[in-house]
């Protein structure tokens, strides 16, 4: 007799945007390479539906698709006081309750993996679905949780449920169609600045200076081609810094009336992403279905060898980039 399908619930898992699109990648590629077998409710991502145009309409974010009680609740939680969600949202304290009480639930297991590094889990190991299988319900949280490898077999299928909703999509469509009529080739540029001056103790962090040095030495590879330049920051940009280069800031940059979501979705409409190692940049690359060109010196000489054709896999396996992408 075949076993009854069994359910994963991911409760929490570190990181913002970036983080949570490649986690929940890897677990619908994890789905795919098991059907009938095991669905997910990724209750992780539920702060993060609104943004793609499958998951608002499933903001109980449960896959294969389905319209069940993961919903009802989804849209719920979007019912109550805004200050309260944020604070249930805030140090993950919701997905800790979740993950508290799931060991009173009848034929439930948890799987808790501790800080960043300790410990990891590989979708691929067939130990990983047996140890599934054992429980009706398995509550899961963790940050590095992956495969790689299944994900690589699946991407064209999985980043068909990390397109962005119209709302947000309209209006960067509407910005990069005007700049595609002006130049050849955009090249989308990620200024990671702020939390990049203490992360990986400030390793990754460049100096608008920097970046567009870059872009003029970019400039010259592409000598006699129309290319244009896209950029993206959490940071206010001195225009004055990139007076007279090709650069155009993107709609959700600081003080430029968009919404903050429509720099990841900018990025991900450009032919290319310059960028430190992002999980930002490298789900916008994802998306797109588009090539990474990293930075990750301050002497770096761009060449196009650089250029990381395979996105989010190739950064996964990338010597630097990976340090973010994992």
């Amino acid at each position: 007799m075949k076993q009854a399908k069994r359910t994963l619930v991911y409760t929490h898992g570190g990181g913002r945007l970036g983080n949570q699109v490649m986690r929940f990648a890897h677990w619908i590629a994890w789905s795919k390479a098991h059907p009938g077998e095991v669905e997910i409710v990724n209750f992780a991502f539920w702060p993060y539906a609104d943004f793609f145009s499958v998951w608002r309409d499933h903001r109980g974010c449960a896959f294969p698709l389905k319209t069940g009680l993961a919903d009802k609740l989804a849209r719920l939680r979007m019912m109550l006081p805004n200050n309260f969600r944020t604070w249930s949202e805030g140090a993950d304290r919701m997905s800790r309750f979740l993950m508290m009480i799931s060991r009173f639930y009848p034929g439930c297991q948890r799987i808790q993996l501790r800080l960043p590094g300790e410990d990891d889990i590989d979708l691929g190991d067939a130990s990983f679905l047996r140890r599934v299988a054992s429980h009706r319900i398995t509550t899961c949280s963790g940050w590095r949780i992956a495969s790689w490898n299944l994900l690589a077999d699946h991407q064209q299928e999985v980043r068909a449920y990390f397109q962005p909703a119209l709302c947000y999509a309209r209006p960067a469509k509407t910005f990069v169609a005007g700049l595609r009529e002006h130049y050849e080739i955009l090249i989308g540029v990620l200024a990671r600045q702020s939390d990049y001056t203490v992360w990986a103790e400030g390793r990754f962090y460049f100096s608008s200076l920097q970046y567009a040095e870059w872009i003029r030495q970019i400039q010259v590879l592409y000598a006699g081609r129309r290319v244009g330049f896209v950029l993206a920051s959490e940071d206010w940009q001195d225009p004055a810094i990139f007076e007279g280069l090709p650069v155009h800031l993107a709609t959700g940059n600081p003080r430029h009336g968009g919404h903050w979501f429509e720099n990841w979705v900018e990025l991900s409409l450009c032919d290319c992403i310059l960028s430190p190692p992002s999980t930002f940049s490298a789900t916008a690359a994802f998306a797109g279905g588009i090539s990474i060109w990293p930075v990750t010196a301050t002497d770096q000489q761009m060449a196009f060898e650089q250029v990381m054709k395979d996105g989010l896999i190739g950064a996964a396996r990338h010597t630097l980039f990976s340090i973010a992408v994992n």
